[in-house]
């Protein structure tokens, strides 16, 4: 009986214990509680509002090509400039559209480069871009026919290009020849450099030249 009584006593003590510290930490207790269901809830209820965020822009992304499509070039630019003044890869394609349709967008590419040196991917595109676009700045296009580089082939397209234009046919065969070297030219790129490379009147000393290099 004596056990009984101690392990009523011992319940009861632990009880009170208990209800003590209930009384006395409850109250931080329910505000964890609550703290923890409204963080995880407005986890939740961010991460939609970034889907929807998300979803939002797409469509309005979507909406412009269409008009650019449609051939509605001014409602379509108004568009891009909108979306572009967001944040997120949609904003960066959606400049790059505006660059396309605007007849000075040498600006756009080069500060869109600066804005990605840590995105070589869209800072070396938008290089390439702005050099196509103007046949102008080639100089930032050297640096791009580094071996391994999957803008070599295109640079090497666009410097022969200016070359060409310039007068200088050697350089330029040069150029045209290395992308026929380059393991990253597509074979579109290949048979565009073979056709220029026909078109080009250089000395068969030139060819024979880069086949002993080859050797």
């Amino acid at each position: 009986m004596m056990s009984d009584f101690l392990r009523e006593l011992e319940e009861d003590i632990q009880e009170q214990r208990i209800y003590d510290l209930w009384h006395k930490y409850g109250n931080y207790v329910i505000a964890l509680a609550l703290a923890i269901v409204i963080a995880t809830t407005g986890y939740t209820l961010w991460k939609y509002m970034a889907h929807q965020s998300k979803l939002n822009t797409y469509l309005s992304f979507s909406k412009a090509v269409t008009l650019y499509k449609q051939g509605k070039t001014e409602e379509a630019l108004k568009a891009f400039q909108s979306l572009a003044q967001e944040k997120g890869g949609y904003a960066k394609l959606a400049r790059l559209y505006e660059a396309a349709l605007l007849s000075n967008s040498a600006e756009i590419y080069t500060e869109m480069a600066q804005q990605n040196v840590s995105d070589p991917a869209l800072g070396n595109l938008t290089k390439v871009l702005g050099a196509a676009r103007t046949l102008s700045s080639l100089t930032a296009l050297q640096p791009l026919t580094a071996p391994n580089n999957a803008w070599a082939p295109l640079s090497y397209e666009l410097l022969g290009l200016e070359k060409l234009r310039q007068g200088d046919e050697v350089a330029a065969a040069k150029d045209f020849l290395a992308i026929l070297e380059e393991s990253y030219a597509s074979p579109y790129e290949q048979v565009r450099a073979s056709m220029m490379l026909s078109q080009i009147d250089v000395p068969a000393s030139f060819f024979e030249k880069n086949e002993k290099k080859e050797k």
